[in-house]
């Protein structure tokens, strides 16, 4: 029989529902705690789980120290991901959270120091990485037929006119453009320097912060990304183009991935990987991780590569210059 992972799960409403779902049908899983401050949340996530009240808590630090478990899964607001991980570090218990794993660099930092020290498996549920689009475009680039990757442009303009908990500086990067990131770093590895800024509009209700970004990212295999996400847009529009030794490869403006071969007009569909569901993916992932030693693209350690980018995106702006990334890691 295989072994089965005690989960704790901290957070069980909003994106705390998808862990609760999908553990429940995975055979390596077993919900063994909840804990939330929003009482309802917490009862909802009872019924649904059958587990009883003994094991469901408001606070985190009386979870681990009262229910035998493996792994806690963080999904919280993203300021309480560190504190609530060294809780669960403290009493050896490997971490799971959403993303992202923090909005400050040198506490990102920190935290995977902590978790390789207590030897504990710390992770970041980065999902957008594991969709079908942009596994298929990892394992499209290199081949004879789709070619290398050289250059291309990401554009997404969201229109989120309310910012809601979007209400600090740079929010856009730390929230939406992790996903982003992450992909690029799943796709070209190490990013090596960003030029950036950060920018507003008049009907921007974010004020005083920006709600914009565009840079120029420069990646170690050489590849280049212009990049620019909008939190303001007057309408939402989505598009990565690819330019390849062979072609162009296109996504999330149509449905799937098209590739048009060098000067040519007709456009090829991509086949597209089957792929389960990209938190299933997640929780297989980290599941080898604890019990076989196989670190995925979504460790914490790993994850400071997609960190390093925010970070530099949010200083090439504020100090108007282009930032290396090895200088975040000295």
């Amino acid at each position: 029989m295989p072994r089965v992972l005690r989960v704790i799960h901290v957070g069980a409403g909003g994106r705390g529902a998808w862990p609760l779902d999908v553990v429940a049908r995975m055979d390596g899983y077993v919900s063994a705690a909840l804990v939330d401050v929003n009482p309802s949340y917490l009862e909802a996530a009872r019924q649904k789980t059958g587990l009883p009240a003994s094991v469901c808590f408001s606070d985190v630090q009386d979870a681990v120290g009262s229910v035998e478990a493996d792994l806690a899964i963080i999904c919280t607001p993203t300021v309480t991901h560190v504190p609530y991980a060294r809780i669960a570090f403290g009493a050896g218990v490997h971490v799971l959270t959403e993303k992202g794993m923090t909005l400050d660099w040198e506490l990102a930092r920190a935290a995977v120091d902590e978790a390789e020290q207590a030897r504990l498996c710390f992770c970041v549920s980065q999902n957008y990485r594991y969709f079908q689009v942009e596994r298929t475009m990892r394992e499209a680039f290199g081949t004879e037929q789709y070619g290398e990757p050289s250059f291309l442009d990401l554009i997404h303009h969201r229109y989120r006119p309310e910012p809601r908990t979007l209400d600090y500086k740079n929010a856009m990067i730390w929230d939406m453009s992790c996903h982003h990131f992450d992909n690029f770093v799943y796709w070209f590895g190490p990013a090596q320097r960003v030029t950036a800024r950060t920018f507003g509009a008049p009907w921007s209700r974010y004020t005083p912060h920006d709600a914009n970004v565009s840079a120029v990212i420069e990646f170690a295999n050489g590849v280049v990304a212009t990049y620019c996400l909008t939190h303001v847009a007057q309408n939402d529009f989505h598009r990565t183009f690819i330019h390849t030794t062979t072609g162009t490869l296109r996504c999330h403006d149509i449905a799937g991935i098209e590739f048009r071969p060098t000067h040519s007009r007709d456009a090829q569909a991509v086949p597209l990987l089957s792929v389960p569901q990209s938190e299933q993916s997640v929780l297989e992932d980290v599941y080898r991780y604890i019990l076989e030693g196989v670190e995925p693209g979504i460790s914490g350690r790993n994850n400071l590569q997609t960190l390093a980018l925010c970070e530099a995106t949010g200083r090439a702006s504020d100090e108007r210059r282009t930032v290396e990334i090895g200088e975040l890691f000295d």
